[in-house]
């Protein structure tokens, strides 16, 4: 048997978020992919840390630094949440019939953050089970 390493890039990554008053498209801020090449991500997950003073719904996703996506998190409450409980995202929906998606995260895209109130108080961190793609980096 012959063993070499397949992936180094695999794994979860998480990112502390500090809610702000922007309502723009990825105004509460964009993150670039920190691997240089496609990642999938499988499983998302928010824990909240401190709600938010105001009524925003955060849509999360990967798309362009500057643009609003929702195919990691889509209009998800922040305010009312319990902290320090997890939020399941909606990238890989294990009770689903049909096969989904995951988000492929290039390394030209960003992960997005948009609310559509101000997210002012909120902090929690959100968590991303990533999977390197075995292509040629993407």
């Amino acid at each position: 048997m012959t063993v070499a390493l397949a992936d180094e890039g695999t794994g979860w990554l998480a990112y502390e978020i500090t809610g702000v008053a922007s309502t723009d498209a990825a105004g509460q801020g964009s993150i670039a992919n920190p691997y240089g090449c496609t990642v999938n991500i499988l499983r998302s997950y928010i824990v909240p840390s401190v709600e938010s003073t105001g009524a925003a719904a955060l849509t999360v996703g990967i798309t362009t630094a500057a643009a609003a996506a929702s195919d990691v998190f889509n209009s998800l409450d922040m305010n009312g949440v319990t902290v320090d409980r997890p939020i399941n995202g909606f990238v890989n929906d294990p009770g689903a019939v049909t096969i989904t998606v995951p988000a492929a995260w290039t390394s030209a895209l960003f992960l997005t953050f948009t609310a559509a109130a101000s997210m002012v108080g909120f902090v929690g961190t959100i968590y991303l089970e990533v999977l390197r793609t075995t292509v040629a980096n993407a």
